[in-house]
């Protein structure tokens, strides 16, 4: 698969094996962003049971799943501008690898959290440094050209859809 235009030197060709792992490097940061905002949906109706949030009371169950979710998409929202302003002033990379970094410590302290507050201000965390789809969509700009981005394009929805999936 060539990414920058069809040419047979072998200079090109190990270019565009560069480009073709790093588009997959690209593919499989996006089934991770996936896996971070569905991972755990299924659990989060039992955490807040188990967290004595509601008292018992099993009809504040959807209240505090639905309080414990929004602040996630909320930030992620409100995010992801900042962070393509800031790859376009530092790096792609550097902001990818500390996104993901981030992402994994919001993950392991919300997984150790025990009260409601620390739950929320952890998946918050997590919204924030989820919110790099901009990124991952100008890196994508970065390694192809006109003759195969829309290839490029069509694959991503694919490792997305698989971390919802497994997620």
């Amino acid at each position: 698969m060539t990414w920058r235009g069809d040419t047979s030197s072998a200079t090109t060709r190990a270019a565009d094996s560069q480009d073709t792992s790093a588009l997959g490097s690209i593919l499989d940061h996006t089934v991770l962003t996936a896996l971070s905002s569905q991972t755990l949906a299924p659990f989060i109706p039992q955490l807040i049971r188990d967290i004595g949030v509601t008292h018992g009371d099993e009809s504040q169950v959807g209240h505090y799943v639905g309080i414990l979710q929004s602040p996630y998409f909320a930030v992620h929202a409100l995010t992801i501008f900042h962070w393509s302003r800031l790859s376009d002033q530092i790096g792609r990379k550097p902001v990818l690898l500390a996104a993901l970094l981030a992402i994994s410590v919001s993950m392991f302290s919300f997984g150790l959290s025990t009260t409601f507050l620390g739950l929320v201000v952890g998946r918050a965390i997590c919204g924030s440094f989820n919110g790099i789809n901009g990124v991952v969509n100008s890196m994508v700009i970065d390694i192809t050209d006109e003759t195969n981005m829309p290839k490029a394009y069509g694959y991503m929805p694919v490792p997305w859809m698989t971390g919802t999936i497994a997620g």
